[in-house]
């Protein structure tokens, strides 16, 4: 395999040492450089060399980063690529799993996952995720296989420099075509998980959602306050069925509305809080459907019975566009929308 990063010494760089030219003429952070140099892992004219020494004009400078793996324990969980090269693995995450192994989640991961589709296919990278997504939002995660490509897609993350889009299917009808939610968002109670509209002054964070409607339905369903996470609405924070003969009660308490059908929309990220997407549509009345810690929706089965029309909150990462880190070209990827998306 060719090497990527590549420099032909000019005639003027005969008065630097290698490790300068490395370090003018490639976006290498000082970290990954410290690793270049203890990993032997610069080249001149094919041959390792000291960083001390100089070219001289027409020497080919070359640069092959450190193989590193992971070992996380492989599990036999789908993974569904929808862009993969020598450095990048995008797939289309499937609900239901965590992205990383954490203290209470060991293991049925997606990093478990993806370190089996390593042995299947024949590779071996350090798992690095670029992005991380909810156990129950689907669509793109991005997997760098290397340590550059990680930090040069975090600095084009932080520079607002990659496009994200999310579907979502949000209770209620959204008369407005398209539409941008700017209000700061925040934890009102650092002891509980939900976010929420705060202002700056009261430690919110400025965060703004564009939306844009891509279909509408006019069924009418009953629609889950949040409140019913605590008793009525769910045990162990699954939703529950709920009698037809409760309705009355939790309807007079507020804590069950009717809605007009959903909308479909698509969402723009400009700024990447935790549960924006969640919080930016609650606060327009509009909640994502199958969320049990926003609100959710309600439909009757044919005994009778209020059950979710969805398991899950509907909510899924549909596109991503970015810079390549390595190649430098434009890439845009699409994740297409899971079966449960299509009610």
């Amino acid at each position: 395999m060719a090497d990527k990063f590549v420099y032909v010494a000019k005639p003027e760089d005969e008065q630097f040492e290698i490790k300068d030219i490395v370090r003018h003429n490639f976006t290498f952070s000082s970290r990954l450089r410290t690793k270049l140099k203890k990993n032997n892992a610069i080249y001149l004219n094919g041959e390792p060399v000291l960083g001390w020494k100089k070219p001289k004009a027409g020497d080919v400078i070359s640069v092959r980063l450190p193989e590193e793996m992971s070992d996380f324990e492989p599990e036999d969980i789908p993974v569904y690529p929808v862009f993969e090269d020598d450095d990048l693995l995008i797939i289309n995450k499937q609900p239901g799993h965590v992205v990383h192994p954490t203290r209470g989640q060991p293991n049925h991961t997606m990093a478990n996952a993806i370190q089996k589709y390593m042995l299947d296919t024949g590779q071996n990278f350090k798992i690095r995720f670029v992005n991380r997504l909810d156990r129950d939002t689907s669509g793109v995660l991005v997997i760098a296989k290397n340590s550059y490509t990680q930090e040069e897609l975090t600095k084009q993350m932080k520079a607002n420099e990659v496009r994200k889009y999310y579907a979502a299917l949000l209770c209620g009808i959204i008369e407005e075509d398209s539409g941008t939610v700017n209000v700061p968002i925040g934890r009102p109670d650092p002891d509980r998980i939900e976010r929420g509209v705060l202002s700056e002054e009261e430690g919110g964070y400025a965060s703004v959602t564009h939306f844009k409607v891509i279909g509408r339905h006019k069924e009418e369903f009953l629609k889950l306050g949040p409140e019913l996470t605590v008793e009525a609405g769910f045990v162990e924070g699954k939703p529950r069925n709920i009698l037809e003969s409760e309705l009355p009660e939790l309807m007079s308490e507020g804590l069950v509305k009717m809605t007009e059908g959903y909308t479909v929309a698509e969402l723009l990220l400009e700024t990447g809080r935790t549960h924006q997407i969640r919080v930016h549509m609650g606060h327009l009345g509009h909640h994502v459907v199958g969320d049990t810690l926003y609100g959710g929706v309600l439909s009757k089965n044919e005994n009778g019975i209020y059950v979710p029309i969805a398991k899950r909150q509907l909510l899924h990462a549909r596109r991503l566009c970015f810079t390549h880190p390595v190649t430098k070209k434009y890439i845009e990827v699409e994740a297409p929308l899971p079966a449960d998306f299509k009610i």
